[in-house]
């Protein structure tokens, strides 16, 4: 199972600090690190500008895939986020991952940004189809509704061929559809259960089959949020009031979604922690984990560590954690279970304490 993180900002941290968990979960050996995009009275959420955070993070990291979790398309021109993207490709040395979206997650970024929320998946239609003649290297033009480009010579190349790969947020069962049409990966939200994981699963993996995919390699991946306490007590006492807080203040389209799922249980505490999070010492958070590869194969984790109510120490104390006492437990039993052909390396999560690698050559940047 790849094991990444979706970043989010904590109680009382800084942008430095943000970095800092990013370049220790590098050296840890996570597999990505996600940026989201999120705008004004949301920014303190991380990030504002996610490019420009990601460029930084490739400088200060060595092997550590950065993704974007996702750029929203309408807010942006087209050919901008082509542009970025490539140059942010080559200035990793081909570790970017491009995920991308339609919306946001409140109303104000698309008052500000001229980008009603009803235009929103038209803009976001002609902005990709855009994206992706960037990516073919090519000289293009394109006419649209929204957007009307003549004669465009794409500069610069990115360093990954054809393109850095690209994921789309699919939260409604329409974008789900759209996504496996064309055979692109997708974000499955950390408040989904188990149940409907497997039905969204199931969904996109049939209409991707119907369309000439190979749906079983095709990267998905999965959000969780989680923290490893030093028992289930300590996990929950450590949880239950920073996640009711972000619940309640913070979340408002989260909260909406699991109250039209779980009814009266949205509200409790135990419940989520039951069937959507994964807040326990590290045994249960490595039989949950297991859950999701076992039950509907699930191969690639996003672990949300960070909660924006939360304090950042006890974020990374269990980032930590995590490494150090759960992933040794999903690699014992991913060695005795028969493991499909993967889309992607396997993690190398390290324990904390284990021999440090020496720091590799940088290549150098290469333009085409």
């Amino acid at each position: 199972m790849k094991l990444g993180i979706f970043l989010m900002g904590s109680r009382d941290s800084t942008y430095a600090d943000a970095i800092d968990q990013v370049i220790e979960a590098d050296d840890l050996g996570f597999d990505g690190v996600w940026l989201a995009e999120r705008h004004f009275g949301s920014g303190d959420l991380l990030w504002p500008s996610p490019m420009l955070a990601a460029s930084y993070l490739a400088a200060h990291t060595r092997r550590i895939r950065i993704g974007l979790a996702a750029r929203v398309l309408p807010f942006h021109h087209p050919l901008h986020v082509a542009a970025d993207a490539c140059t942010l490709d080559i200035l990793s040395e081909g570790r970017l991952d491009l995920g991308l979206s339609r919306g946001s997650m409140d109303e104000a970024p698309h008052r500000a940004f001229g980008a009603p929320r009803e235009e929103a998946r038209a803009r976001f239609d002609e902005s990709l189809a855009v994206v992706r003649l960037f990516f073919r290297g090519r000289p293009f033009s394109y006419k649209g509704r929204f957007y009307d480009i003549e004669g465009v010579v794409p500069s610069p190349r990115p360093v990954q061929r054809p393109h850095p790969p690209l994921y789309m947020v699919a939260n409604n069962p329409l974008s789900l559809d759209a996504a496996a049409d064309e055979g692109l990966p997708v974000f499955m939200n950390g408040a989904m259960r188990l149940a409907d994981l497997e039905q969204s699963l199931t969904r996109y993996r049939t209409r991707a089959a119907a369309a000439g995919f190979d749906a079983a390699a095709v990267d998905i991946p999965v959000n969780r949020f989680v923290f490893v306490g030093e028992s289930r007590a300590h996990a929950h006492n450590v949880m239950r009031e920073p996640f009711r807080e972000f619940m309640e203040r913070r979340a408002p389209d989260l909260r909406a979604f699991l109250a039209s799922r779980l009814g009266e249980r949205a509200a409790s505490f135990e419940a989520l922690a039951r069937e959507i999070c994964i807040f326990d010492d590290p045994e249960g958070c490595a039989t949950r984990l297991l859950e999701l590869s076992d039950q509907v194969g699930v191969r690639h984790a996003l672990c949300t560590f960070n909660l924006i109510t939360l304090e950042h120490r006890q974020a990374v104390d269990s980032m930590r954690r995590f490494a150090r006492e759960v992933v040794p437990l999903l690699e014992e039993q991913e060695a005795l279970t028969p493991q499909p052909v993967s889309v992607a390396p396997q993690s190398m999560v390290r324990a904390i304490g284990d021999v440090q690698r020496a720091p590799e050559p940088r290549a150098a940047l290469r333009v085409v």
